[in-house]
């Protein structure tokens, strides 16, 4: 096959590229599975994880997931809401505040259709709070919502404190919202040194142990607890009633290879794409990987990695085509390459499904992005 892949970095292999049109988003099968039983092992057990679905956005994912063992989930969308709880989640929580009454209907409604599963709400404010019981009492319906905590991302979620109490006392008070225990989200702490991870994440649950007492102690139920991203998630899932909520560990990018080596997960989602055009004299070739292909959130160098060409670096990008500058013996017009997403869970919202390839290269299976609209 003239324009043959090479196998290039460990396993990676697609027999038969020329099948699939390109730009295409690619999950290795075994890879995959890998980052989930990798997961499970380093927390303990699934039991033990909240996980987010915004980076598969897939149900075939979801579903594996809870075959393995995962059966809770965080949900950014209603939509993401709506397939976990068709994949068999057992708890879900929608982890972005609602300020529409109509969003808060849809979830009403879900609640009612999968009334075994335990879902819950977030706020941080008393609009949201509002909003989720003028629903609530209208439908005459309970809804249970959880504490949004902001630990200096500022980007939802209330500090602790007195507002923090007041605003749960509010929520306790209310007939028809079931006050539900603490989220807390710490993302801006991308701590690279394992001592500054760690610290930050025990001061987090020293913070999170002392504020469920104080709430205790005035006679509110604090049920659940959960915290983290794919940073810190390890600490919370291996301390006793919290939950861990990594993400991104099912897929993993070129961001968090870079940035954390200490992690044992692999990148298992990767993009074909293909050579369009070559310029020797520049150093340069061009590629199908435009903006539409793969996401473009950051710097240019930082988007993709491609395997194999340790030097080549992204100068260039339009909606279409992405220009990549090479050092050494440059990719031929047609051949394949597989890039790296420098961050995957937008890239996975630019296809409306991945292709999924066995250990052989072939393609087994394909995974529909369920959850890739709001709708």
């Amino acid at each position: 096959m003239r324009n043959a892949l090479l196998i290039i970095f460990e396993n990676y292999n697609v027999a038969d590229p020329d099948a699939l049109e390109t730009p295409a988003m690619l999950v290795f099968q075994d890879v995959m599975n890998h980052n989930i039983k990798s997961v499970c092992e380093l927390v303990g057990g699934g039991e033990n994880l909240i996980v987010h679905v915004k980076t598969h956005k897939s149900a075939a994912v979801a579903k594996k997931q809870v075959e393995q063992g995962i059966t809770a989930f965080k949900c950014a969308t209603l939509k993401e809401l709506e397939m976990v709880l068709e994949a068999g989640a057992e708890k879900a929580i929608l982890t972005y505040p609602q300020c529409q009454e109509i969003k808060v209907e849809r979830l009403c409604d879900l609640t009612a259709a999968f009334h075994d599963a335990w879902i819950a709400a977030i706020i941080s404010s008393p609009f949201h709070l509002n909003v989720l019981a003028t629903v609530a009492t209208c439908r005459k319906q309970a809804i249970r919502v959880m504490l949004d905590l902001d630990v200096g991302m500022h980007r939802t979620g209330i500090g602790f404190g007195s507002n923090a109490t007041d605003l749960y006392l509010q929520l306790d008070a209310h007939p028809l919202l079931l006050a539900s225990g603490l989220h807390l989200y710490d993302g801006h702490e991308n701590f690279h040194d394992l001592n500054e991870r760690a610290a930050a994440a025990e001061g987090h649950i020293e913070s999170l142990r002392e504020f469920k007492g104080q709430l205790e102690a005035a006679g509110m139920p604090v049920p659940l607890m959960v915290a983290g991203g794919s940073w810190s998630f390890p600490y919370y899932a291996r301390t006793d009633g919290i939950y861990g909520s990594p993400g991104t560990f099912i897929y993993w990018d070129a961001g968090y290879i870079r940035d954390m080596p200490d992690m044992p997960f692999r990148c298992a989602a990767l993009i074909l794409t293909q050579v369009v055009d070559r310029y020797p004299d520049a150093g340069t070739i061009t590629t199908d990987l435009g903006c539409k292909g793969i996401s473009s959130d950051l710097l240019l160098e930082e988007r993709a990695t491609l395997l194999g060409h340790d030097t080549a670096e992204m100068v260039w990008q339009s909606e279409e085509h992405a220009m990549f500058r090479i050092a050494g013996d440059m990719p031929q017009v047609g051949d394949y390459l597989l890039a790296v997403p420098g961050h995957i869970c937008p890239t996975t919202i630019r296809y409306p499904g991945s292709h999924v390839i066995d250990a052989d290269g072939s393609v087994v299976d394909y995974y529909l992005h369920t959850a890739r609209d709001r709708q």
